[in-house]
């Protein structure tokens, strides 16, 4: 990263911002939509996390890799995200549930899908839950298909300390969702996993 470049973005310079920002954008897009799992709602989090890291640039002091800064930032935004999506589905549905509304059931060809939404919604509201640490760790390596060599690079830990963590976040999803009904971590995180296994994920 170009220092002066961060240096002249901090004092407001929005020239200087696009030049820092434009690498990573694509890199934002990733994590947004792995988060959130919907183009439009990616690309919401994905302008919000922009406008935080404009809003906030002056906050960074260089404790972590620039990277791994909007990472985080681009984290915060989809689980605030997910959570206000949470909130604000269950404010709208319990008045008409009430009032005696029962939704009607999904068509047959639908029904199928209707669940595997449903599944990975749940599987996101638990990511969301993780701590911070653990959820960077599990979203770059078994969703957004980072390795663990270079997860440990971006995070600024060791490679055990990545396998560590991304173990930790699994057990932890499979009891939340052991407790929802859902038996396993999910078939995205479980596919990502067996391509990390042969080696198969590219920095």
């Amino acid at each position: 990263m170009d220092e002066v470049l961060l240096r002249r973005a901090q004092r407001g310079d929005p020239d200087a911002f696009e030049q820092l920002m434009t690498p990573l954008e694509k890199m934002v897009w990733r994590i947004c939509w792995h988060y959130t799992g919907e183009r439009e709602a990616a690309s919401d989090c994905g302008q919000d996390t922009m406008v935080r890291i404009w809003k906030n640039l002056g906050n960074y002091r260089g404790d972590c890799a620039f990277e791994t800064w909007v990472y985080r930032v681009a984290a915060n935004c989809c689980i605030d995200f997910l959570r206000k999506k949470k909130r604000d589905r269950s404010e709208s549905i319990e008045p008409l549930k009430e009032q005696g509304f029962d939704p009607p059931d999904p068509k047959a060809d639908t029904e199928e899908q209707a669940v595997r939404e449903d599944e990975h919604a749940r599987l996101r509201e638990c990511i969301a839950r993780l701590p911070e640490e653990q959820q960077e760790a599990l979203v770059m390596t078994q969703l957004e298909g980072v390795s663990y060599e270079a997860a440990a690079a971006r995070l600024g830990v060791s490679e055990g300390t990545v396998k560590s963590r991304v173990n930790r976040a699994k057990v932890k999803l499979k009891e939340w969702l052991s407790e929802q009904g859902e038996l396993s971590p999910g078939d995205d995180v479980q596919q990502n996993e067996k391509e990390n296994r042969k080696g198969g994920n590219r920095p």
